[in-house]
């Protein structure tokens, strides 16, 4: 190869096509200059991150860790962070509505667990939210709702609270749970703010159009945003991952020769 260099354009557009180009970049995929951050883990293209910001909320004000990568559909960063974007955003957590709905049926049997000191995961398999084959992204969340809700629930009893601070509790559990997945109304995308991502002092901003998916076939249009929360455990973490979300915006090369990635605006 002619440079110690790959680099990747990520089409977003429907029916084009993406290139991965091993030993150098292609000009005709991005406009103006690159603009480099140094690697601070060679194992991982690993390099830190000065800051997110969502208009004056602002995220990793003293640096943290961020990868690029391709293999990351979305662009992805601790679930906390992320909760709080997607509602500066106005996104609104696909499994809120399920999670609150359980928590209310379900809420006299857990406290009545809660009291009996059963522990999570036999009162939430007794009431059939876990186990007995349940599989999929909907029944995982749910069960985890469900043990989350006995936890805290078997905290509060211990501490000899009212029933009606357990019943407040419960209530609230969908609150500490992050949804996967969050919509928007299409409708609002004109109206929604800009997420900018700050990399050795230089901002690269998403506008909405960029950050959010846009989903369907036959008049059926959803918007996904391309937020997601994804805690990954020290010491490689926490990390944000900037996938295809921000490399469809930004040409990125993988500058093997000189420790670096390089960004530059996509055509």
């Amino acid at each position: 190869m002619e440079e110690p260099i790959f680099a990747f354009y990520l089409n977003r557009n429907a029916g084009g096509d993406g290139e991965l180009l091993l030993g150098g970049v292609d000009t005709a995929h991005y406009t103006g200059d690159f603009s480099f951050v140094p690697l601070s883990n060679e194992t991982y293209w690993e390099f830190k991150m000065d800051g997110v910001a969502v208009g004056a909320q602002q995220f990793c004000a003293d640096g943290c860790k961020a990868i690029a990568d391709s293999g990351t559909s979305l662009l992805a960063g601790p679930a906390d962070a992320v909760k709080t974007i997607n509602e500066a955003i106005g996104a609104i957590g696909v499994f809120d509505a399920e999670c609150r709905g359980a928590i209310e049926q379900y809420a006299p049997a857990l406290i009545r667990a809660a009291v009996a000191k059963l522990t999570p995961t036999a009162v939430c398999t007794e009431l059939k939210l876990c186990g007995h084959g349940r599989s999929g992204v909907a029944s995982d969340l749910t069960c985890l709702a469900c043990e989350k809700a006995a936890q805290l629930l078997e905290g509060y009893v211990v501490s000899n609270a009212t029933i009606a601070k357990i019943e407040h509790l419960a209530e609230k559990v969908c609150d500490h749970i992050p949804s996967p997945e969050y919509t928007v109304d299409c409708a609002k995308l004109s109206s929604m703010p800009e997420v900018t991502f700050t990399l050795a002092g230089k901002p690269y901003t998403l506008t909405p159009e960029q950050y959010v998916l846009k989903v369907g076939a036959g008049g059926e249009e959803e918007c996904i945003s391309g937020f997601i929360g994804l805690d990954v455990p020290p010491p490689m973490g926490p990390l944000w991952i900037l996938g295809d979300v921000f490399m469809g915006a930004y040409y990125t090369q993988f500058d093997f020769g000189n420790k670096r990635v390089g960004f530059a605006k996509a055509r």
